[in-house]
């Protein structure tokens, strides 16, 4: 399974979002970055997700 976290960076004043200890990005609010971050496992889970080489 994967390890999600989701770290508020007090310096931007955004939310930082790891998956597997990787940073994936920022997001506003706690909110969007829990549903980014589910919706991304579920396309990795589901086979759907192609990461770019």
């Amino acid at each position: 399974m994967y390890h999600k976290a989701i770290v508020y960076d007090y310096e931007i004043r955004e939310y930082a979002m790891y998956l597997d200890d990787e940073l994936i990005g920022f997001a506003r609010t706690y909110q969007e970055a829990e549903l980014t971050l589910d919706e991304l496992v579920y396309e990795l889970l589901s086979g759907s997700y192609h990461r770019a080489a």
